[in-house]
């Protein structure tokens, strides 16, 4: 483990977290905020015209996605170096000064080198121009890896970082201002809101070229939760760009400690624990604030009422997020989240960190329609039983609790008989809504197909014909046995085991 205390009185800690008014805040596109785009050294190898990286996540049926992250440079100028993604968000940060409104934005090199602290010698005038060249001279390509905010969907996409630009000397009044283009594809994605915000001032004081780019990965990740595990490897050589000439554990904890515990120092981690063995090493991040930045609430304001009111519509927002991003319906997720209570928004967050699990592990429990499985998990998050679990969810329990007292059976059997006979529930259930599909009368089966193709109309244009086929089918059987009243889980397992029993005195 690396840590240091993290307090309020701790100065570091009040360094880092100062009031906004003091912050230099810009944003970060989270595509690249994602996967590397330079190398991390202020020179790049001439040699070196390509960078490559790869990770795998999970579509909405559950299945692995591999995505690639493809950097080319040009022949003349070479890969982005370290230095240019200081300037990379330099640029973003006079976007957003000027209003977004325009991919043509006009600047002086005076005023980019005050926002990036450099000084305003001759030397950094020419670094600029260097940078300038490079990041219009890269290509990115990726599959499956470009997140389109728009469509909601993982796109393969070529782009380019900027089209053009022109330095004008911009000392004379006379003289017309530069100005720099960004590509079409980034500044869409600035424009649909792929977004976040960044402390600039906080990433420009960091020393290494490791911090910064953990800085900024993490920086995405802890929006929407306060701790982040991943695997070292993939964090290490995928995710910040450490070469993988480094092959080992111990070497690529050599590149990272370092970085970490400046981190730790700057008050932005509490701390961080590696787990795990060879291949399968993995890094656990731990946020200082101890809660996601969508909920934490970074002004200065007094405990109260109020303040616990706002907390809770962030924590709400938080869930919300979290529920869209495991391909929820907008609508639907805003539903499941409102009102909720702190208990209960805290509760979900353990279903969705236990739902993401069963996707890592490719558990048979979601794979027919891992969606339909969280949302039900949820919906009454207070009924949901978490693996280990005895009491959480106290109707749940409650009504397994009885049959099983019945048959003489004893409490720690109870999860174990729901989980065998959960397959049994569901090939019942599946031949019950086959037999209702096959004798419903026609006119019934038409208008409950209606009514569901009318409440899916507006997710029908963001996904696959396919997809939308299977979702509508999916529908109009759970209407189905709605309307027929076919029992759930709990109210099955009830009698259960009296129709098992008395199947078994027949036979004998």
């Amino acid at each position: 483990m690396v840590a240091l205390p993290v307090t309020i009185d701790n100065p570091q800690y009040q360094r880092a977290n100062r009031s906004s008014a003091v912050r230099i805040i810009s944003r970060d596109e989270m595509n690249l905020a994602e996967f590397p785009l330079t190398v991390l050294s202020t020179r790049a190898n001439p040699s070196q015209k390509t960078l490559e990286f790869a990770d795998t996540i999970f579509d909405k049926n559950g299945k692995p996605v591999k995505r690639k992250w493809i950097i080319t440079a040009a022949d003349k100028f070479g890969l982005p170096t370290a230095s240019d993604d200081e300037v990379l968000l330099g640029l973003l940060k006079l976007t957003v000064d000027s209003g977004m409104l325009d991919r043509k934005v006009h600047f002086t090199r005076y005023e980019l080198l005050k926002v990036l602290r450099w000084s305003t010698e001759g030397r950094s005038y020419g670094r600029l121009a260097n940078a300038l060249d490079r990041l219009s001279g890269v290509r990115v390509k990726t599959t499956n890896g470009f997140y389109d905010n728009e469509s909601k969907a993982y796109n393969t996409k070529n782009f380019g970082i900027i089209d053009a630009y022109e330095i004008n000397d911009g000392r004379e009044s006379e003289n017309k201002p530069s100005f720099f283009i960004w590509s079409e594809v980034l500044f869409k994605s600035f424009q649909v809101g792929f977004i976040k915000k960044l402390d600039l001032d906080f990433y420009l004081k960091l020393q290494s070229a490791v911090s910064k780019r953990l800085y900024r990965y993490l920086d995405k990740h802890f929006w929407y939760r306060s701790k982040v595990k991943l695997n070292l490897f993939i964090l290490a050589h995928e995710k910040i760009g450490i070469s993988r000439n480094y092959r080992y554990p111990s070497s690529l904890r050599q590149q990272l400690d370092g970085a970490i515990e400046e981190l730790v120092a700057e008050g932005f981690l509490s701390h961080v624990e590696y787990e795990g063995r060879g291949k399968g090493t993995e890094v656990v991040f731990y946020a200082a604030r101890g809660k996601p930045r969508s909920v934490a609430n970074e002004a200065q304001t007094s405990e109260g009422e109020g303040h616990a009111s706002e907390q809770d519509q962030k924590g709400s927002q938080s869930i919300c997020s979290l529920l869209i991003e495991r391909n929820i319906a907008d609508v639907q997720a805003r539903k499941l989240t409102a009102t909720r209570s702190k208990d209960e928004l805290e509760r979900m967050k353990k279903i969705i960190d236990y739902y993401d699990s069963l996707v890592t592990s490719s558990s048979a429990l979601i794979s027919r329609n891992p969606a339909g499985f969280l949302y039900r998990a949820v919906q009454k998050p207070e009924q949901f039983v978490l693996p280990g679990e005895s009491r959480q969810g106290q109707m749940n329990f409650e009504a397994t609790r009885k049959p099983a007292a019945a048959s003489g059976q004893t409490g720690p059997n109870i999860r174990e008989q729901r989980e065998d006979r959960m397959g049994e529930y569901l090939t019942e259930r599946k031949e019950q809504i086959e037999r209702i599909r096959q004798n419903v009368e026609p006119e019934t089966l038409d208008r409950v197909t209606g009514e569901v193709r009318e409440a899916l109309a507006k997710v029908q244009g963001l996904i696959s014909e396919e997809g939308f086929a299977r979702t509508l089918e999916h529908g109009v059987n759970e209407k189905l046995a709605k309307l027929f009243a076919l029992p759930d889980y709990d109210e099955w397992i009830q009698v259960a085991p009296k129709r098992k029993a008395s199947h078994e005195t027949v036979c004998s």
